[in-house]
């Protein structure tokens, strides 16, 4: 593969991993929290293997995002570093097993959080029990 092939692939993948990067800048009610989009690595001191819970930070201060059974929303209306959330609407659907204990686990945490920051490319949402994410896109089913 010559020098010129070599070099636009690794641009491109440069520019596609630059996709799953929140975008630095504005979280939305003066923050320095970038918007974007973020995976769920951990709830307290455990880890969530799955990465299945994925959040979406709005220009607004807004999240929305998808849990491992249910859609969700919510207005954020702390000035950060404070956090708090609005009523969560979810989509509704049926969750059972460990999918359905910790969509359970992550609301109650969204619904008592009272603090975010982001440091080192890590978003922490504050509270009794913390969040932590990691920018990029949840896994799919």
């Amino acid at each position: 593969m010559s020098r010129i092939a070599i070099l636009a692939a690794a641009a491109a993948s440069l520019t596609t991993l630059a996709a799953c990067e929140p975008t630095t800048g504005g979280g939305g009610l003066g923050s320095n929290v970038p918007t974007g989009p973020y995976v769920l690595v951990g709830i307290a001191d455990e880890t969530v293997p799955q990465r299945n819970v994925g959040l979406t930070i709005e220009s607004d201060g807004s999240v929305s995002g998808q849990a491992p059974c249910n859609h969700y929303a919510a207005a954020q209306t702390a000035e950060p570093p404070g956090f708090k959330l609005g009523e969560i609407k979810t989509s509704g659907a049926g969750c059972g097993g460990n999918a359905g204990a910790l969509e359970s686990r992550y609301f109650a945490a969204l619904r008592q959080a009272d603090g975010i920051t982001y440091t080192g490319g890590v978003l922490k949402i504050t509270g009794p029990t913390y969040l932590t994410f990691e920018p990029g896109y949840r896994k799919e089913k």
